[in-house]
Order: structure tokens, then C-alpha cells, then sequence
């Protein structure tokens, strides 16, 4: 698996119940500019409309190499559509039903049979004070660490 791009902010920003493996439909330029790590998905959003699974806000830039004339009106923000089975996606509407759940994308990999690959979340976005919670914690943890090593 060859992580491509990853979604740090979301890490920090949220924390997430569920994860889910999907696929993308894009088109052949778009995999070459995914393929050369041309992609940002830090400020992408995942929706469901009308039974489908749509990715909106991914910036996915044209491929250098490919001529205008072949991808006329080419939009780089434009929405794309995600691959996943009925029985997965009525979990992840059950859950986006409930109170302050999103969806968002967490990273995008090539897997083992050269499938570009989209990792999602199902997550809540967290409080500062839960943020502050998390930090001291890791604090501790660090510190403790170091007083094992020394002694």
C-alpha cells in the first residue's frame, strides 16, 4: 500500500467511530495526476445524495502532459463519485443520521492491486477542551517514557 495523500487535519480535528475502504471514479488523466501525488483532499467533504456516495471539494489538478483540447472545461474541484456496496452504505447513513456525524476523507492510497483507493471516516468533531484532554495525555505519556529510558 503507497499512501499518496493523507488528511492530518482531520486527525486532530476529529474523532472518528468507523473507517471505510472506497473506491473513486475518475478519469484518465486524473489517475495519472493521482499517480504523480498531484492531489489535495484536505478540504474535501464526503456526502450522500440520492443513494450515492459523492466526494466534493477534492482538487484533483489537470495532468501536465495532456493537451487542453482533450479534457476541454476541465474543473479541478469537481464532484467525484465514490464506489461502495448498499449494505456499507446504509451503515454509513445510519450513522451520519445521528447527531454531528460527517463523513470525511482520511487518505488516499494505491493498494496492492494498483486500485486508487479513498480511506473515509465516520467521525465528531471534537471540543478544545477534549483537544487539550488528548495533548496533556500524550504529554504524560512522553514523559514517562523518558524517565523509563533513564533509568
Amino acid at each position: 500500500m503507497k499512501i499518496i495523500s493523507k488528511n492530518r487535519i482531520a486527525y486532530h480535528d476529529y474523532s472518528f467511530e468507523k473507517k471505510y475502504e472506497v473506491g473513486i471514479v475518475l478519469l484518465w488523466h486524473e489517475v495519472k495526476s493521482v499517480k504523480i501525488w498531484q492531489i489535495n483532499i484536505k478540504d474535501a467533504i464526503v456526502r450522500i445524495q440520492n443513494k450515492e456516495l459523492w466526494i466534493k471539494n477534492m482538487d484533483i489538478p489537470l495532468y501536465k502532459k495532456t493537451s487542453p483540447i482533450l479534457a476541454p472545461g476541465y474543473q479541478a474541484k469537481r464532484d467525484r463519485k465514490l464506489l461502495i456496496n448498499k449494505r456499507e452504505l446504509a451503515k454509513i447513513s445510519a450513522l451520519t443520521d445521528q447527531a454531528w456525524n460527517v463523513i470525511i476523507p482520511l487518505k488516499i492510497y494505491i493498494n496492492d492491486k494498483w486500485l486508487i483507493k479513498l480511506e473515509i471516516g465516520i467521525g465528531k468533531l471534537m471540543r478544545k477542551i477534549e483537544k487539550k484532554q488528548i495533548l496533556k495525555e500524550k504529554d504524560i505519556k512522553r514523559d514517562m517514557d523518558r524517565e523509563m529510558k533513564k533509568r
